[in-house]
């Protein structure tokens, strides 16, 4: 096996937002008939819309050096996200998701994955002023723990603000050393948004007051509550708020929650908050956030891709 590194780090400005997970070719089905095929996974739907509206992203990854592989380096190039801490194995294939849209445009997967060795560790030189954003069963794979790991410590050491994502599939035992992990995320996370889902995953409750409580025993700063159709709460330790979320015609969701982070990411390292202004900020951020984070969701679902559109990111720009 050789392994490549995409390309030299580039020189960036006083902040840097970073993705980690996994990279994945999303073939779409709709009443088994295919209807697309588009670069993706979780953090890389994040990174492409955060490149699109302008910021400077570094995504962390790992990909196959096929044509698939080579296809992903050029479209994440094409939209502004920077691959100096993307992986390419030389014997591998790049991974493939089918997902399979219902009734409601909501997606299912099957997964399709050759790597089986534990990903190498990637040395980032983090400043106080950038954000790391982790998310999904990367953030719990057992293959990759020694990456993440060090990579929280390194953030953490370095004053990072962290958000983390759950973004859970699956109720996870107790028992189980994914639990245990997710459990650590939590101690390193400022942020943590998760889903009426995520919480009766990871809680039993979807009572938002309740889930909070949560993860204030872990340190947790705030707490950005989404509802699917309804509305999307925020929760710190001054002030709880909520913001509607308009009805629009869905085609897809993937790709929904991960285009909501970008938003509110977009918005965080626009405000050059950090780690330690985080507990300060105004319920007037999270007014203009929130409502931009929702717009970029409906905008995604509105659509077959996964991440926002070229013009909707102009309107931002």
């Amino acid at each position: 096996m050789w392994l490549r590194q995409a390309q030299p780090p580039l020189i960036f400005n006083s902040y840097m937002i970073y993705t980690i997970g996994e990279t994945v070719i999303d073939l779409i089905f709709k009443n088994m008939q295919p209807q697309a095929a588009k670069v993706g996974g979780s953090a890389l739907n994040t990174s492409v819309s955060l490149g699109r509206m302008g910021n400077q992203v570094s995504f962390i990854s790992e990909i196959g050096a096929d044509e698939l592989g080579e296809w992903c380096m050029s479209f994440l190039a094409e939209n502004g996200v920077d691959t100096s801490h993307l992986i390419q194995y030389g014997d591998k294939k790049t991974s493939l998701a089918l997902a399979f849209l219902n009734e409601n445009n909501d997606a299912k997967y099957q997964f399709y994955k050759e790597f089986t060795e534990a990903m190498p560790v990637v040395p980032i030189q983090f400043k106080s002023s950038d954000i790391v954003l982790f998310s999904s069963s990367f953030a719990i794979n057992t293959r990759v723990r020694t990456l993440i790991a060090n990579i929280l410590h390194m953030a953490d050491e370095q004053g990072v603000l962290l958000m983390y994502d759950p973004n859970m599939r699956k109720t996870l035992s107790k028992e189980s050393v994914e639990y245990a992990y997710l459990l650590e995320n939590l101690r390193f996370a400022d942020i943590v948004h998760i889903s009426d889902e995520d919480a009766v995953a990871m809680f039993g409750t979807n009572d938002v007051k309740a889930v909070f409580l949560e993860l204030q025993k872990f340190n947790v700063k705030v707490l950005v509550y989404t509802q699917n159709k309804n509305d999307v709460i925020v929760v710190t330790d001054s002030y709880s708020l909520s913001y509607n979320v308009p009805q629009i015609q869905v085609v897809s969701t993937i790709g929904a929650g991960d285009t909501f982070n970008a938003g509110l990411l977009h918005c965080l390292s626009r405000e050059q908050i950090c780690k330690g202004t985080l507990s300060s900020v105004a319920p007037e951020f999270w007014d203009k956030a929130v409502p931009l984070a929702i717009s970029c969701a409906a905008n995604v679902c509105m659509s077959m891709d996964n991440y926002i559109g070229l013009s909707f990111a102009k309107s931002i720009r």
